[in-house]
């Protein structure tokens, strides 16, 4: 993607969540939580592509997925007053469909096109889909890592400035006492990942995010990680007193420092 390209994205997507942002009314904090988020991916994505050594158009092709990957998020909070795809849309489908009908991309290389467009499509599912163009993985592994490490910093600011009553919506609206469940935390240990149906309060949610260490598809999204204290920060705000958690922790501080 040309500096040109990424340049008109950065603009359709600022005018884009700003017209939304326009008529938000009670739901306006949300809605700038999520233009500053798609901001913090785009961040992550330019990093992760620099670090992986990608040439610069693909830097700015990386920048610009970033952007555009939770285009769907603000029809979904317009429309069903939640960011839980399980009671409204699937927010990455609605982003693909929001892109296409734009013609943003239509001057990018179709077959790149496709592949952002896959980016966004499938950048929240729990698993990538099989049978993609093979050159399509490697956008949908960028972008999964990058909104994961963004979520990692929403998740951890609402935690230390207690932002979670207010926002509930950042934690799913789980409740926020109460150990993890037994159950969720065995299908980790023996590398299962959990769906977020499982989950039945906060610190279910914060195990499930932390298992993400999995699954993440560059070594340079770990070495992130570990540079953040990521693992060490959210393992604070678990009980890590009870013998199962304590063993979840270190099994993910073990994958994180073997990158």
């Amino acid at each position: 993607m040309t500096d040109a390209q990424l340049q008109a994205v950065r603009r359709h997507f600022m005018a884009y969540a700003n017209g939304y942002l326009a008529q938000a009314g009670a739901m306006r904090p949300m809605m700038e939580l999520k233009r500053e988020h798609c901001a913090f991916v785009a961040r992550n994505c330019k990093e992760l592509a620099t670090v992986n050594g990608w040439p610069a158009q693909d830097v700015n092709t990386a920048e610009a997925l970033g952007f555009l990957h939770d285009i769907g998020r603000f029809p979904q909070l317009e429309e069903f007053g939640t960011f839980l795809d399980a009671k409204s849309i699937d927010h990455g489908e609605r982003g693909w469909q929001a892109i296409r009908e734009s013609g943003l991309l239509d001057e990018v290389e179709p077959q790149l096109r496709d592949a952002l467009l896959d980016g966004v499509r499938h950048h929240n599912g729990r698993t990538i889909p099989e049978g993609l163009p093979e050159n399509h993985y490697r956008w949908i592994k960028l972008i999964r890592d990058a909104d994961r490490l963004d979520i990692y910093r929403v998740v951890y600011d609402a935690i230390v400035n207690e932002e979670l009553e207010a926002h509930p919506e950042i934690g799913l609206g789980l409740r926020l006492e109460g150990d993890p469940c037994p159950e969720l935390i065995e299908r980790i240990l023996q590398g299962d990942p959990p769906a977020y149906t499982d989950l039945k309060t906060f610190s279910d949610f914060l195990l499930l995010i932390l298992s993400w260490v999995g699954q993440m598809g560059y070594p340079a999204t770990l070495q992130i990680m570990r540079e953040r204290g990521i693992v060490g920060q959210f393992a604070a705000h678990l009980p890590t007193g009870q013998p199962q958690v304590a063993a979840a922790v270190r099994m993910f501080g073990r994958t994180v420092d073997a990158a």
